[in-house]
């Protein structure tokens, strides 16, 4: 699949013009993180499970886990799983807002100590399980 074709059906669903500085699939993955396209994926469940598929090899390096199986992290800035991915992320860096996006079926254990700040955003009806001290914040 190619970046002009996601972009162009993300145009069709009502995309704001930040599509159109999007050259690469890190900037395609950049623009996923950031706060307008979290809205404009939870609001239209975009991109498909058919979609990530299609860009798995692409995005993987860019902490997009479509399909990964097992996956355990640790303090990443943004990640996000998808389809048949079950991932345990701890997070326990207080110096920034981490952010994880959940879709398409994948499941997910989060663990957050030491004043960590996690933004959660579970697209769809995805099994999400977190264990945090009373230090974290969990940002829904």
């Amino acid at each position: 699949m190619e970046i002009k074709d996601i972009m162009h059906e993300a145009v069709d669903l009502g995309a704001c013009e930040k599509t159109n500085n999007v050259s690469s699939w890190k900037t395609l993955s950049w623009l996923f993180f950031s706060p307008q396209g979290i809205e404009f994926c939870s609001k239209n469940n975009f991109p498909t499970l058919a979609m990530f598929r299609q860009m798995d090899d692409e995005i993987a390096s860019n902490c997009v886990f479509v399909d990964a199986g097992v996956v355990q992290r640790n303090n990443d800035s943004a990640i996000a799983l998808i389809g048949n991915t079950d991932a345990r992320l701890v997070f326990d860096d207080p110096t920034k807002v981490h952010k994880v996006i959940v879709m398409h079926g994948a499941t997910a254990f989060i663990v957050a100590r030491n004043y960590a700040v996690v933004k959660l955003v579970n697209i769809g009806d995805n099994k999400v399980s977190v264990s945090k001290d009373s230090y974290s914040v969990i940002l829904r």
